[in-house]
């Protein structure tokens, strides 16, 4: 499309295909817009016409976007957002600021990260909101859907993860892998070595989206495997039940300090060949425009940079 072409695009209906990407819904997009059902019906229309694609099925839970509309969505973000840029004042005014941020994280960003900076976040910008879900039921799909703006990722050093074209990631820390067991456990009286860490039982935390983790496949290679006799869903599940029983739970070093300090728990070092675990920072290209998002990633990076394997939280 050349410039002439170009000006002949009605700006409000490429704000028009970004509500109705974000909400999948004619009415909600009409609402959110202050125009009628009948306009934005119109504009589908025209933008139909401009893009010579449907872009939305209708179906009993909404509009479903075509291929090409969701293709379109994060370059459409980036337009957008670099045409807000160009009306938007000079200066980002953090104590004015009125919005909300979308984060998933585990358990131990939540301790480490968020939770000592939310109450400095809150009194800089007292009209900031926070949303926040557990990364293992909203994670990188719903970022690259635009339904987030930030996630706290943890994996093994090495583990592949599939970002994508249009996310980005930054390393926040790593950390040390070690053994969580309740005091008077039967593991304390003998040696502590890998066949005594195989004979237990032990629990784990699930994880749906990277998969097994590669200190368990190091020791597949090897000929091992753990017994895993219990997955649960979170950290704190996982530790209160490594604190009544006499299950192993191998977790980072940070949250083994942590642990240990508020329960009957004694923290064993590893006894086999690991992997450092890496907290990555990741958000969508889309928001690199958004001042406000880069104040707050900024605020987190900063949070990290004391943290590490040998000064752990406490």
């Amino acid at each position: 499309m050349d410039i002439a072409q170009l000006s002949r695009v009605n700006i409000s209906l490429l704000v028009t295909l970004k509500v109705l990407l974000k909400e999948r819904s004619a009415s909600t997009a009409a609402t959110r817009l202050n125009l009628s059902q009948s306009s934005i019906s119109k504009n589908l229309s025209q933008l139909r016409h401009l893009f010579n694609d449907p872009l939305f099925h209708r179906t009993s839970q909404g509009l479903m976007p075509t291929p090409l509309a969701l293709e379109l969505e994060p370059k459409l973000s980036v337009a957008l957002s670099t045409m807000q840029a160009l009306f938007a004042p000079s200066e980002f005014n953090l104590a004015e600021y009125k919005g909300r941020f979308r984060i998933s994280m585990q358990e131990s960003a939540f301790e480490f990260i968020i939770g000592p900076i939310m109450n400095q976040l809150l009194c800089d910008s007292p009209g900031m909101q926070l949303d926040t879900w557990f990364k293992d039921t909203v994670s990188l799909q719903q970022l690259s859907l635009g339904q987030l703006d930030f996630v706290i990722l943890p994996q093994d050093l090495g583990q592949s993860v599939n970002f994508g074209k249009h996310l980005q990631a930054i390393e926040l820390y790593r950390d040390d892998l070690v053994c969580l067991v309740r005091q008077g456990h039967p593991a304390l009286a003998q040696r502590w070595d890998q066949p005594a860490y195989l004979n237990y039982r032990h629990v784990q935390v699930r994880d749906n989206e990277l998969g097994t983790a590669i200190f368990d496949r190091s020791l597949s290679q090897q000929g091992f495997q753990r017994n895993i006799a219990v997955q649960v869903p979170d950290f704190y599940a996982a530790t209160s039940l490594c604190s009544q029983s006499e299950l192993i739970f191998t977790t980072t070093s940070s949250w083994a300090k942590f642990s240990t300090a508020r329960q009957a728990l004694v923290e064993l070092p590893m006894p086999a060949a690991f992997v450092q675990v890496v907290y990555s920072l990741i958000w969508h290209q889309r928001s690199d425009a958004d001042q406000a998002h880069r104040w707050l990633k900024d605020q987190i990076i900063s949070a990290t940079k004391h943290l590490s394997a040998s000064d752990a939280p406490r």
